[in-house]
């Protein structure tokens, strides 16, 4: 008789939704009564739509006009002409985070590179004022959430941190934040002694 162990996952950026493609798949289903805990440092989980600061703005909007890498586009739900037909958005109609005994969402008030609102998977101001856009952000929103949220077995939590970052143009740009998730031994740390430890018990 095969016997598998509790199964978790931790992700940083974009490697949150290789995670989230991978347990939807075929070959993993074996494995998915044993999920345990996903605990997400800095994930896109809402792609980049409505981006924090105007630098990362003009940086996305060079980036698709030129053309520049598919994961871009992907999180820009721009590799479709019809949004509902991108990566992300049928990325969020697949079954995953669901299945998790625990999903930890942790995020950085200094990080620009991902929208705060992405990493923490809930509404942002700009798509709740109801254009067509807003309106593909909220159905991926109830993708997402309502499945876990329905679950009573599934503890779903947000951690935001914040850093003191010395002043430069990579903190400016909130590449630094990012980064500091998993680069600070100082936040993990105290993330995992003071609430992360739990969470794999």
């Amino acid at each position: 008789m095969l016997l598998f162990s509790p199964c978790s996952f931790i992700g940083f950026s974009l490697g949150n939704l290789i995670i989230r493609s991978a347990l939807w798949r075929p070959e993993f289903e074996g494995y998915r009564g044993n999920l345990h805990t996903y605990l997400s440092f800095g994930g896109p989980h809402m792609g980049l739509l409505y981006p924090n600061t105007f630098l990362f703005k003009t940086g996305l909007w060079i980036e698709k006009r030129l053309h520049i890498g598919v994961s871009v586009s992907q999180m820009a739900l721009s590799d479709h002409k019809d949004p509902r037909q991108s990566f992300l958005y049928k990325l969020s109609q697949k079954k995953g985070l669901e299945h998790f005994k625990n999903v930890i969402l942790l995020s950085a008030l200094q990080d620009y590179v991902v929208p705060h609102h992405s990493t923490r998977i809930e509404m942002c101001k700009d798509a709740a004022k109801g254009d067509e856009l807003g309106t593909v952000y909220s159905e991926m929103l109830r993708n997402l959430l309502e499945p876990v949220l329905h679950n009573e077995n599934c503890n779903f939590v947000r951690y935001n941190v914040s850093f003191d970052l010395a002043k430069s143009f990579l903190s400016f740009a909130g590449i630094t934040g990012h980064v500091a998730l998993i680069s600070s031994w100082q936040c993990l740390e105290n993330f995992f002694q003071n609430a992360g430890l739990k969470y794999f018990e």
